[in-house]
């Protein structure tokens, strides 16, 4: 159901137990499996008065708040339901400039959704109010870069003013309670993606700028809404100096367009502008100062004339747009901007620091990389560190070769790219020297931006633990081996954990932009198989998928795709290796874990899962299964034994995937259903579970010829896993993703355990922990009570039962 007026509160942790006569009631805590980033960061902003209180919001994973005493970033959003996953990204920020606890948020990720609502808290994000928004919002659609579009009247502190993509310029007079529209503002629903920001004049009440999407789109009132003109003077057509390009790219407008807009202390209006709302391709842009109390409006954007050091001499194509700005709270002449969109380079993406208004400008990004990087600007791999010196080192990409994900790798070995999509920039007001930027994988700062002023490199370091909003794709958890979890995710590959406390770096070459299928061999489990998109041709193999036989240190690539697979393919489907790791099968099918996230793409293809011994040197077509399908997985202790349960059919195989025998249904004890993952036993062969949905759990120990239900009726799996067992039980515990019906109505959607093989069940997670859903779990065969949660924007979190600490 969708929130309706909420009131969330920090309730102690309480878990209902379901006839808990076998099943052990725990307590649990839950950690981030750390990334440390992993995602696009659209915004970052401070509280103008009060030391350290910064937020960070992002497109797909909701808003942080920054804790000094912790230094780390703190969720906010974490009790979201998976019935609100819409809701676990923030369109914009708003803080009261009178108040340091008063924070509200502007939630949802798609227009496509009719589930939006603002989160006001009284407290800093502990807790929040929930109001349901009678209007859409687009947390990670086009224009997300921009903004603040929300923003609270600092004359009025019930008063907040939103800018909309598509339901024009709104107020609300009772802390975003209701709204109503600001029926006299003009051009609102401009270019489809509406409003870009609102900002209040502090020295002057009723005064309030705005910014549409549009050229000459900024427009201005002086009595609280009442009336309203354009600006006078902005530019509204492009500068012949700026089109260097005319027959390459012309521009995607007819002017510039106002991405973010700041009013200093002194009355300037500083605007960056791009010819496309961003965050991704944008050609053309430009940097404007107004000054609001003579007219005048003067271009500041940073070129050949007024920047040092000057620009790359060899770039061959248009500079792009400009969207990241601050400005220094302490002098309003100290500014920095970034451009928008110059890969794929030389002259990659560029940070201007101006001490003087914008007359003249520091490239920030060039001081900051060592020399004869040929224009492909960046740090130093050892800088992708926290400030106590952990490593980052997945932010190298392994400076493999460009590929899916928006302006990854860099091409340069040695160093990580200084950014791309720097859209979130912040001057911190409390400390003018201490510089953050996001990108679109994580974020960097210094604390000595000065140092460029005498062009020096600033020390620069990550300042994104606490920050996890990737997409899992795919998770693993050998019984062996030196790592507990294996882990595929959107956008930025794969990596192994022996400390899942740690960032990792990323599994070496091939790498994937996408890695969405995992598997380990049960009696080697050293021995693992990938694959995933990679976008790029690779002559000495498959590029799409890849075998290890040391954990994951080094990777041999197959020789060639499976039939249908190829570069260009967005999805490889699933794959599986038996438990000698001598016998490898692929199917095309595809799982779509996140249907909102991923673009969804169907293939045909005659055969069943293809089989090969030889690491596709050869590729076989079984017989007694002719359908790719997404359902097939090994048996984690006898050789050359694969299972299927596609289309209401059971498909053993006991010759490594060669061929399958067929078991209808009704005639093994299984109802009709559509298919399932088998989850096959990690210490005993043979044995298999199948999750039903709200047919419930089902339950073979002989190879699936006799099955037989488990679960009593109420319980509904959408996911299972297996995990290790209790110290007094032999049996797995079993992990499923749903609910379980206790006396009366079915219990809460969440995670649950069970420690006798689905007679009785306890709750893992509580309403504090939903992460807006769990699309896939995994237990660790080796630590009991732990399950690994694979969620749609907040990366993998990892659930433990609480020990006791000693006094």
């Amino acid at each position: 159901m969708q929130l309706k007026n909420v009131l969330y509160r920090g309730l102690p942790f309480a878990v209902a137990t379901i006839a808990a006569a076998k099943t052990i009631n725990h307590a649990y805590e839950f950690n981030p499996v750390v990334v440390s980033g992993g995602g696009y960061i659209t915004g970052i902003i401070a509280h103008p008065t009060e030391k350290d209180l910064l937020y960070a919001r992002t497109d797909i994973g909701g808003t942080y708040r920054w804790s000094s005493s912790e230094d780390k970033w703190i969720p906010l959003n974490d009790f979201i339901s998976a019935a609100d996953e819409n809701l676990l990204g923030t369109e914009s920020i708003a803080l009261d400039p009178n108040d340091p606890d008063r924070l509200y948020l502007a939630q949802g990720r798609y227009l496509s959704s009719e589930n939006a609502a603002l989160f006001v808290s009284s407290d800093r994000g502990e807790t929040f109010d929930i109001y349901p928004a009678p209007f859409k919002m687009g947390a990670n659609e086009l224009g997300r870069n921009n903004g603040e579009r929300l923003a609270v009247n600092p004359f009025k502190a019930d008063e907040l003013w939103m800018g909309t993509r598509d339901a024009g310029l709104l107020v609300s007079e009772d802390g975003a309670r209701s709204w109503r529209n600001v029926t006299g503002f003009p051009n609102a629903n401009a270019n489809g993606i509406g409003i870009f920001w609102v900002i209040f004049d502090p020295r002057s009440e009723g005064t309030v700028y705005v910014g549409v999407g549009v050229p000459g789109g900024i427009y201005v009132t002086k009595d609280s809404g009442e009336t309203w003109k354009a600006v006078p003077g902005q530019p509204l057509e492009w500068d012949e100096d700026v089109l260097v390009f005319p027959e390459e790219a012309q521009p995607q407008s007819t002017g510039p367009q106002p991405m973010k807009g700041v009013l200093a202390e002194n009355g300037a209006l500083y605007v960056t502008y791009a010819d496309a709302p961003g965050p991704y391709g944008a050609t053309y842009g430009g940097v404007y100062v107004y000054n609001t109390t003579s007219t005048e409006w003067t271009n500041i954007t940073p070129n050949a004339d007024n920047s040092s050091p000057p620009p790359f001499d060899n770039q061959t194509f248009p500079a792009g747009g400009f969207c990241g700005l601050s400005v220094d709270s302490k002098d309003p002449e100290t500014l920095v901007v970034v451009s928008l969109d110059r890969d794929p380079g030389p002259a990659l993406d560029s940070m201007y620091l101006s001490r003087d208004g914008g007359r003249s400008w520091k490239d920030v990004s060039q001081i900051s990389t060592p020399p004869r990087s040929g224009g492909y600007w960046g740090h130093p791999i050892e800088e992708a560190a926290f400030k106590d010196g952990t490593a980052v080192p997945w932010l190298s990409f392994n400076w493999g070769p460009q590929w899916g994900g928006y302006g990854a790798p860099s091409p340069v070995r040695g160093l990580t790219k200084f950014g791309w999509w720097m859209t979130a920039v912040l001057i911190d007001p409390s400390d003018s020297d201490h510089v953050l930027h996001g990108t679109g994988a994580t974020i960097w700062a210094t604390d000595n931006l000065s140092s460029v002023d005498k062009n020096q490199a600033p020390d620069w370091y990550i300042q994104a633990q606490g920050i996890e909003e990737s997409v899992a794709l795919a998770m693993a958890s050998p019984n062996g081996g030196n790592s507990h979890l294996l882990t595929g995710l959107g956008d930025i590959n794969g990596y192994r954990y022996g400390d899942l406390d740690v960032p990792q770096p990323m599994f070496e070459l091939p790498v994937f932009s996408n890695l969405n299928a995992l598997d380990w061999a049960g009696q080697k489990p050293e021995t693992i198989i990938r694959a995933g998109p990679c976008g790029h041709n690779y002559t000495d193999g498959c590029g799409l998928a890849a075998y290890s036989a040391d954990g994951g240190s080094s990777w041999t690539k197959f020789a060639t795709c499976i039939p249908g697979i190829e570069t260009g393919t967005p999805n490889p489907g699933v794959i599986a290796i038996d438990a000698s790791g001598k016998n490898i099968v692929w199917s095309s099918a595809m799982t779509t874990y996140w249907p909102t996230l991923q673009a969804i793409t169907t293939r045909t293809n005659e055969s069943g899962p293809y089989v090969t011994t030889d690491l596709g040197q050869t590729w076989v077509s079984p017989t007694g299964l002719n359908v790719q399908t997404p359902n097939i997985s090994a048996d984690r202790v006898q050789p050359r034994t694969f299972y299927s349960f596609s289309d209401g059919t059971w498909y053993l195989s006991r010759d490594g995937g060669l061929s399958y025998r067929a078991f209808e249904a009704k005639e093994i004890g299984l109802p009709a259903y559509s298919g399932a993952m088998p989850i096959a036993n990690f210490n005993r062969a043979g044995e298999v579970w199948l999750a039903l949905g709200d047919l419930g759990i089902y339950h073979t120990r002989n190879f699936g010829k006799r099955w037989s239900k488990i679960t009593e009726r109420g319980v509904a799996a959408r996911h299972l896993t297996i995990g290790a067992g209790a110290r007094r039980s032999s049996g797995p515990a079993l992990f499923i993703v749903g609910k379980v019906a206790s006396r009366g109505p079915l219990s809460e959607d969440g995670v649950y355990r069970s420690d006798d093989n689905g007679k009785t069940w306890v709750r893992v997670n509580d309403e504090k922990h939903q992460y807006g859903g769990m699309a896939m779990i995994q237990g660790d065969p080796r630590v009991y009570g732990r399950v690994y949660l694979g969620t749609g924007g907040r990366g993998i979190i990892y659930a433990d039962i609480k020990t006791k600490r000693e006094d």
